[in-house]
C-alpha cells in the first residue's frame, strides 16, 4: 500500500463555466465525499496529480493523503473522467475513508510464470479478469494480486474460488473464470488451405477443357459453311445444263410457223 500526498483547494460550483475556468488555470475539478465527509467541490493541480499517480503506479490499491484547507484526510480515487479526444483528465472523484472501517476496492491481477500448455503444447492463454473487487481495511489493501499459471495445461483454468488473499474478502462471483488455457486453432487454418488446393486444380482442368472445346466448335462451324458453299455451286451447274435444253426445244416450233 502506497500513501502519497496531494494538495487541494476548495472551488466554486455552478455548472460547466466554473469548471472550465478551473481547467484554464492548470487545475482539475474534483469532489471529495465519504461516510464521514460532506461532499465538497475542490480543485487539484493537474501536474501534481499526474506525478502522484505516476509515483503510486496507478489508482488501484493506492491511498492518498489529501491536504485541504490545513486538514488532512485519507482518500482513494473512485473515478477519473477523461476527454474522449485528448484523454486529459477532466474530473476526479475522491472517496474519503476511515482507517478503521473496511472499504470495497478493485485491485489489479498480475499473472506470473509461463503455462506449460502454452510452452509445450502450443496453447493460448486467455485472460478473462484483469481486476478483482475486494473488501478490507485500508491498511490491508494489496497493490496487486499475483496468479501463478505455470502448471496450467490446455483446457485448465483458474476461477475466483481458487484465489485466496490474506486479510481480504473477495467480493467477485466465485464461479467467474480468471484465466484459461485454450487449444491452438492453427490446425483448422491448415485444413482449409489443404481443401482449397484440389479445388484450384479442378478449376484449372475445367478451363483447359473449355479451351479445347472452343476449337472443336469452330471446326464444326467451318465444315457447315463449306458444305453450304458446295451445295450452292451444285445448284448453279444444274441450272446451266437445263437452259440449253429448253432453248433447243423452242427452236423447232418457230420453224414450223414459218412454213
Amino acid at each position: 500500500m502506497k500513501e502519497i500526498s496531494i494538495t487541494a483547494n476548495t472551488r466554486e460550483t455552478g455548472g460547466k463555466g466554473p469548471a472550465r475556468r478551473v481547467r484554464g488555470t492548470g487545475n482539475i475539478p474534483a469532489v471529495v465525499y465519504g461516510p464521514e465527509t460532506q461532499p465538497t467541490a475542490i480543485a487539484v493541480s493537474e501536474k501534481e496529480l499526474r506525478g502522484a499517480l505516476k509515483t503510486a503506479g496507478g489508482v488501484h490499491g493506492s491511498i492518498f493523503t489529501l491536504n485541504l484547507n490545513g486538514q488532512q484526510s485519507k482518500v482513494i480515487v473512485r473515478e477519473i473522467q477523461r476527454d474522449p479526444l485528448t484523454s486529459r483528465m477532466t474530473h476526479i472523484d475522491f472517496h474519503a475513508i476511515s482507517m478503521n472501517r473496511p472499504i470495497n476496492i478493485e485491485i489489479p491481477i498480475r499473472f506470473t510464470g509461463l503455462a506449460k500448455g502454452v510452452k509445450s503444447e502450443g496453447g493460448i492463454m486467455q485472460v478473462v479478469m484483469r481486476d478483482i473487487e475486494i473488501s478490507c481495511l485500508p491498511v490491508n489493501i494489496p497493490e496487486h494480486f499475483e496468479v501463478d499459471v505455470t502448471e496450467l495445461g490446455i483446457g485448465d483454468s483458474i476461477h475466483v474460488r481458487n484465489l485466496s488473499i490474506p486479510n481480504v474478502q473477495i467480493l467477485a462471483d466465485p464461479s467467474n473464470v480468471v484465466v484459461v488455457i485454450s487449444a491452438p486453432t492453427i490446425i483448422k487454418t491448415e485444413t482449409v488451405a489443404a481443401e482449397a488446393a484440389p479445388a484450384e486444380g479442378e478449376a484449372a482442368e475445367g478451363a483447359e477443357g473449355a479451351e479445347g472445346a472452343a476449337p472443336a466448335e469452330a471446326g464444326k462451324e467451318g465444315a457447315k459453311k463449306e458444305a453450304g458453299k458446295e451445295a450452292a455451286g451444285g445448284k448453279k451447274e444444274a441450272a446451266g445444263k437445263e437452259a440449253p435444253k429448253a432453248a433447243g426445244k423452242e427452236a423447232p416450233k418457230k420453224e414450223e410457223k414459218k412454213k
